[in-house]
């Protein structure tokens, strides 16, 4: 097999889908790829989603179903996270691509500094990458993802703005992320059957784009800007592009498995 950089990635924009849904179709794209995919999506209804080896218990079941909030496990790692005023992104690389054969850091660092050109050129120019790995023992004792910052995540004002997770699979690398657009995130807390200590409350810890702004993000603006940044900070052009026949047929299947909580390997 001939690692390739692939000069041309495919650009899906998904609008909004149910949290299981989302899950499994950043799972049918990565075991079709044949190509990097760079896919920005929302959540509807508002879901939490936990990390990979994350207990549902962590979460208070009934008030979710109260509330409509949909609860679902991620592909990956990482903590819970509330997905209500946000934008996800998730960037597929396949066993073809040359960072295959990168470290975990070194993905993470370079996807975040395509974040970061495009958070830039929307206007963020506060938005920094985390430089240290200082939190690395306090994340895993917290619920929340929001809670600490880890691994060349994305700050503004020492608080994190964007929460990412990365996992290997035998069909290539799979990360995403949420990048906050509004403070309804710390909704999560209501939600969480431990409160988290005082000093970890998310709105100490976290930061969302309209604070950093001072005014509500155009979604569609920042799409464009996030687009330009991964173009000009990978060398690359996209395809816009939608999901295939297989990679629909894949998702629906896929669908059912999260909905019913399996973990997916």
């Amino acid at each position: 097999m001939v690692a390739t950089d692939f000069k041309t990635w495919r650009f899906i924009d998904s609008g909004a889908a149910s949290g299981s849904r989302n899950m499994a179709t950043d799972m049918a794209l990565l075991k079709h790829a044949r190509q990097p995919v760079l896919r920005l999506y929302h959540w509807q209804p508002w879901a939490i989603s936990l990390g990979y080896h994350q207990q549902f218990s962590d979460i208070d079941r009934e008030k979710c179903g109260r509330d409509g909030i949909d609860i679902v496990r991620r592909p990956t790692g990482g903590r819970a996270i509330l997905h209500a005023e946000e934008l996800t992104y998730c960037v597929i690389f396949p066993t073809q691509h040359t960072l295959q054969a990168s470290s975990v850091n070194t993905v993470y660092r370079r996807i975040s500094n395509a974040l970061l050109l495009g958070l830039h050129l929307y206007g963020a120019r506060s938005v920094v990458p985390v430089q240290s790995y200082a939190e690395h023992k306090i994340y895993g004792r917290n619920i929340a993802c929001f809670s600490c910052s880890v691994n060349f995540e994305i700050t503004a004002e020492k608080r994190k703005l964007i929460g990412s997770a990365q996992r290997r699979f035998k069909e290539g690398i799979l990360q995403h992320g949420s990048i906050l657009l509004g403070p309804a995130h710390e909704k999560l807390l209501h939600y969480l059957a431990v409160k988290p200590a005082p000093d970890r409350a998310l709105q100490n810890q976290a930061i969302c784009l309209q604070q950093v702004l001072g005014h509500k993000p155009e979604r569609i603006k920042l799409k464009q800007t996030l687009v330009a940044g991964f173009e000009q900070y990978f060398h690359i052009s996209f395809t816009k592009s939608k999901l295939t026949h297989q990679e629909r047929t894949q998702t629906d299947e896929l669908t059912k498995s999260f909905q019913n909580g399996e973990v997916l390997i």
